[in-house]
């Protein structure tokens, strides 16, 4: 009996033990560095209307997969801004005030995309500005 409590009892500690073991490894500040994306996001979320359609930025960067997604995609020139507006006026609206937060966001974008996370599939070369991918004819 000892010996099945014992089994039962030292997985989760080795476990745990090489999980801490693992993450004691990482570089000071590595869990909570900003990315690139997140300081563009900081960026538009001070500059910019605070609007879109019924949305206020702040509450779709929190709590809007898809917003973060397509805005993350049109920074690391995924999608352009044509196909960003899109995007955004179907979820939210067409009004004037929805269009100068698009637009402020598009004015904010860096003149050359900055290299996308590995994690950010290429969907294609969609901002005309954005270089080819390497290995590209």
């Amino acid at each position: 009996m000892k010996k099945a409590m014992l089994k039962a009892f030292s997985l989760p500690i080795l476990t745990s033990t090489a999980l801490v073991a693992s993450l004691s490894g990482c570089a000071p500040g590595a869990w909570n560095e900003q990315s690139d994306a997140d300081k563009f996001f900081d960026v538009i979320e001070n500059a910019c209307p605070q609007r879109i359609g019924d949305f206020e930025i702040s509450t779709l960067e929190n709590n809007n997969a898809s917003f973060l997604d397509i805005t993350s995609r049109l920074y690391y020139g995924k999608v352009d801004p044509a196909q960003y507006r899109e995007f955004v006026t179907s979820f939210s609206d067409s009004t004037a005030e929805t269009n100068q937060a698009i637009d402020c966001i598009i004015a904010h974008l860096p003149s050359t995309p900055p290299p996308a996370p590995s994690l950010l599939p290429d969907t294609g070369n969609a901002r005309s500005d954005a270089p080819p991918p390497p290995g590209t004819p």
